[in-house]
């Protein structure tokens, strides 16, 4: 995803919170104390979903690695972006200077979004999109000493001749 389809799926906080919400709950705010589906209303000043049937307040982050956070959902959709689209990595320095926010506060969003990449079943799964592959190092040459080394063993191989 180019960064001017995120900034155009991702223009607010009200529409993080509403992608989220979609990619949990696809058929409406489940309870996560009670497990009803759909039968929940939105409270405006707290921002959060309240049952009607057992009166539990929870969020699209409660059982998430983003449970209990103080950031905002826009501030975590743009850091899984990052992570995602980086190559090789972000380091939580540069993280933390491209979102505005405190090194441990971006080094702990890295983490967590690091986590939810590893789960064996993703709340947020989808296709992924690759452009690029690090298959690793080349090998070393790793000859033996010439104190191991039997007259019968065939001399190591030479590198100058690698093409």
């Amino acid at each position: 995803m180019a960064l001017r389809a995120f900034n155009q799926v991702f223009p607010d906080e009200t529409a993080a919170r509403a992608w989220f919400e979609k990619a949990r709950w696809p058929h409406g705010p489940e309870c996560p104390k009670c497990g009803s589906v759909d039968h929940s209303s939105w409270l405006k000043k707290p921002r959060r979903w309240n049952c009607m049937g057992c009166h539990h307040q929870f969020s699209v982050t409660a059982g998430t690695p983003m449970h209990r956070t103080h950031l905002p959902l826009l501030t975590w959709a743009q850091a899984i972006y990052l992570i995602v689209s980086a190559s090789k990595g972000i380091p939580a320095m540069k993280l933390s200077k491209m979102l505005g926010i405190s090194y441990p506060s971006a080094w702990h969003l890295g983490h967590r979004v690091r986590v939810m990449m590893a789960e064996t079943n993703p709340i947020l799964a989808g296709i992924v999109e690759l452009d690029e592959m690090n298959a690793g190092a080349p090998p070393r040459n790793r000859t033996k000493s010439s104190r191991n080394r039997d007259d019968n063993d065939p001399p190591p191989p030479s590198t100058k001749r690698r093409g």
